[in-house]
C-alpha cells in the first residue's frame, strides 16, 4: 500500500464563523514513530467541543 505524502483537513484558524474553518488537501501526512500506528481515515464528524471551541466557549 502507498501511502499518500499529503491529506485532506478542515484547519481552524480562529474563533469566529464557518469563515475560520479552511480545507486544505495539502496537508502532510504525520510519520508515525517506533510505537505509532498510522490509521486512514474513511469519514470524520463533528461534536459540540468542536463548535465551542471554534466559537471561543
Amino acid at each position: 500500500m502507498t501511502i499518500a505524502a499529503n491529506m485532506r483537513a478542515v484547519l481552524l484558524t480562529g474563533h469566529g464563523g464557518y469563515d475560520r474553518l479552511n480545507f486544505r488537501d495539502d496537508v502532510p501526512v504525520p510519520k508515525p514513530g517506533a510505537d505509532d500506528v498510522l490509521i486512514r481515515v474513511a469519514a470524520a464528524g463533528v461534536n459540540n467541543t468542536d463548535i465551542n471551541t471554534r466559537i471561543g466557549w
